[in-house]
């Protein structure tokens, strides 16, 4: 059994014996001390200004915990990770300085941390994150600090799988408070990393409070507790990993707590739980009146200032002079009022560059779109001619009949013939072979090959290295996966159900999607999250979910959802190459949808959409398993009510590609949008909004070329049914279909 408990409270590390050891040098204790005292001046000063409305927002001041962020980072090696929180002003500033080699640098790092608070283009941010999201992510090996409780543990986690991975002898910091203790996220988090073993050391800044409600209780009448445990290190049992008890305001305490605990992470692989008891000088926020706290219990906490413990160590050693410490401090302070006059001078950001860097701008060269067309338009031919060949076929059994038109298609057309299941299993394939920084993870992605069998044979092939089972975690998986990203590799993470994304929310869009703008345009998130939807198996509402418009209506995500074999591998293989993070959703009724396939590498650009059938008189829009559905609707229009109308599959509903929905409709002067989603605010409302407003070269809209109004066929607004009969009427059919446009058109 690994777990442990080591409780250093009462060893009182000796400046003098570090020293000795060979462990540091004076000049790094007294650069210790300083690095203490500007986050100290940088946090009053921040309190400062935010009472004079100069710095705005919500800013969560780290003054009093200072030593932990200190003697933590002193601890580690450049190149070393970390992951912060919304109060992570300590962390940002002392890894600035970790890395920052002359007095200019240090001043600079500082600069732009004022500057960010403020909201200034010289902020390490450009503005755009602000107090609980400073972090300088390209020079420091930052992963970023998020302003959801327990949201940066599970990157943390999967940078540490990427590090490992790698095998760059790399460790990772997590910096979290108590109160991300009590949260799920922090307990998927914590297993995983346990249970992958990965180089991450977990520090929890136990500063008593999780806003206003005590961790462990209070003297203070009405308190309630936040947890029935004193000591949140004995958690560290549940994952069977060992846990530290230190002094968090005793710098040196710190340093010698995590550089015991980073020797073990570096060279075994050993995660370790660290509890750093502290303490906060002022309030959750600057408005909190600290009402939940007594003055005595301030005033013992003030007594062991974490300035005050390191300078009677080197006054008490003879290692510095009053004075000595004094010019420590005074540099510190003209530190500080230097940034804080740069970040007043500083430049706002121009508003023209708002929607700057939302994604990382991607392109395709014209002949792979054109190839695209080309290639579409004979996998159609050739998937009709399989079809025909199946029906038609004379064979004794049905498995004969399918090997016989496998046969026609490939002496025909030069095309396999493969299910979307497979298709999906092969583009993963491809993608592993391609590039060793691929890797999958997910819920039973390993022996059981899927849910949907979408990764069999993956793990026979790749090992156990690259296809990585985990627990059931949806947070977890999807925030490990954008750790890993952040850190160079290449995740497709899979949630079974498009349902239990929800759970993954917080990860994937606050954390993933918002990573790239939040952190002013330095970071990418190239990773794939795999899930599937839709009905089709009358398994009820929490499996059946379509709930693409949900991840449309985040900035920063790509959102792909195939409807054919060709599509399903030549959109994923797009998806995984993407340096943007991309939700890839199948639908759970077409795994077994047979299609052409072409030999041989390609891919299908993402945002561009396809005609699947050239019409005149009315286009249908669509995607997945309903663009199929409004071809057959198509057939039948076309053989039954001589109505020819064209066929748009989007492909990619993020980024869409108005302009060849806007194209068609100028044609045809009528539009109808089908979705299995919901109907209100959902993904046929996009696309009609969007045409309507859609300009084109010569000035007309959208809007000038309908010849009636759009019809918008959806899911009803109803839960997904399980009973069959229900579950068919909830969504739009075939029938439904023509019956639409035959109204539209007027049949």
């Amino acid at each position: 059994m690994k777990f442990r408990i080591e409780d250093t409270r009462k060893q009182v590390p000796k400046v003098k014996e570090l020293i000795k050891s060979g462990s540091v040098s004076l000049d790094d204790v007294t650069d210790w001390l300083r690095t203490i005292y500007e986050i100290r001046f940088f946090e009053e000063k921040v309190f400062d200004l935010l009472g004079q409305n100069i710095i705005k927002g919500a800013s969560h001041l780290y003054a009093g915990e200072e030593a932990v962020a200190v003697g933590a980072i002193a601890a580690i090696e450049r190149g070393d990770v970390i992951g912060s929180t919304h109060r992570g002003h300590g962390h940002c500033g002392a890894i600035g300085n970790k890395y920052a080699d002359s007095e200019t640098e240090r001043q600079d790092h500082w600069n732009q941390m004022m500057a960010e608070l403020m909201g200034k283009e010289t902020g390490y941010c450009k503005g755009r994150g602000g107090s609980m999201h400073i972090a300088d992510v390209s020079k420091c090996n930052n992963l970023g600090s998020t302003g959801i409780v327990g949201g940066n543990q599970a990157p943390a986690v999967g940078a540490a799988l990427a590090e490992k991975y790698k095998k760059t002898g790399k460790v990772v910091l997590s910096f979290f408070g108590d109160g991300s203790t009590n949260t799920g996220s922090f307990h998927e988090a914590m297993n995983m990393a346990s249970t992958l073993a990965v180089p991450l050391v977990a520090i929890i800044e136990n500063n008593l409070y999780g806003m206003s409600v005590p961790f462990s209780g209070s003297e203070v009448d009405g308190a309630v507790r936040a947890s029935n445990v004193e000591d949140i290190a004995v958690r560290a049992g549940a994952y069977d990993v060992p846990a530290i008890i230190m002094d968090g305001q005793d710098a040196l305490a710190v340093y010698l707590a995590v550089r015991a605990a980073v020797e073990e992470a570096r060279n075994n692989c050993q995660m370790t739980i660290i509890e750093a008891k502290t303490y906060r000088w002022y309030g959750h926020s600057r408005s909190d009146p600290r009402a939940y706290r007594t003055k005595a219990e301030e005033k013992a906490w003030h007594d062991r200032d974490p300035i005050t413990v390191l300078r009677e160590k080197l006054l008490n050693e003879k290692l510095c002079t009053q004075e000595q410490l004094d010019e420590i401090k005074d540099k510190a302070f003209a530190t500080i009022e230097a940034a804080t006059k740069f970040g007043i001078d500083s430049p706002w950001p121009n508003v023209a560059d708002l929607t700057k860097d939302v994604y990382v701008d991607e392109s395709y060269p014209a002949e792979v779109i054109e190839a695209d067309k080309t290639t579409s338009a004979k996998v159609m031919e050739a998937t009709a001619a399989f079809e025909k060949a199946l029906a038609t076929s004379t064979a004794r059994t049905k498995k004969e009949a399918a090997e016989q038109a496998r046969g026609e298609v490939k002496s025909k057309f030069g095309m396999d013939v493969m299910t979307i299941g497979q298709a999906v299993s092969a583009a993963q394939a491809e993608e592993l072979r391609a590039d060793k920084d691929v890797f999958i993870m997910g819920e039973d992605v390993g022996l059981y090959g899927g849910a949907y069998q979408a990764t069999r044979g993956l793990l026979t092939e790749f090992g156990t290295e690259r296809v990585i089972d985990t627990a059931i975690s949806e947070a977890a998986i999807a925030g490990a996966a954008v750790g890993a990203a952040l850190r160079g590799l290449r995740p497709v993470a899979e949630i079974m159900y498009v349902d239990f994304v929800t759970i993954a929310m917080d990860q994937l869009v606050h954390v993933g999607a918002y990573n790239r703008y939040m952190f002013g345009g330095k970071a990418k998130v190239p990773m794939v999250l795999r899930t599937e939807g839709g009905v089709g198996r009358c398994i009820a509402a929490h499996h059946s979910e379509s709930l693409e418009a949900w991840l449309m209506h985040a900035p920063g995500l790509y959102v792909v959802m195939p409807s054919t074999p060709y599509d399903a591998k030549g959109l994923l293989r797009a998806a995984i190459q993407s340096d943007n993070p991309v939700v890839y959703i199948e639908h759970k009724a077409t795994y077994g949808q047979l299609g052409a396939v072409p030999e041989g590498d390609y891919i299908i650009p993402l945002g561009v959409a396809d005609i699947k059938r050239p019409g005149s008189d009315v286009t249908i829009v669509s995607y997945s398993r309903m663009a199929m559905w409004s071809l057959q609707a198509a057939k039948v229009l076309a053989e039954k009510h001589g109505v020819d109308a064209e066929v748009i599959d989007l492909r990619t509903l993020k980024p869409m590609d108005i302009e060849t929905v806007a194209q068609s409709v100028r044609r045809t002067g009528r539009l109808i949008t089908v979705s299995e989603g919901f109907c209100m605010c959902g993904a046929g409302r996009e696309i009609s909004g969007r045409f309507m407003e859609y300009e084109f070269e010569d000035g007309s809209h959208g809007f000038d070329y309908l010849d009636a109004a759009p019809v918008n066929l959806a899911a009803a607004d109803v839960p997904p049914p399980m009973s069959e009969p229900l579950e068919n009427a909830s969504i739009p059919s075939v029938e439904s279909i023509v019956e639409a446009v035959r109204k539209i058109v007027g049949t």
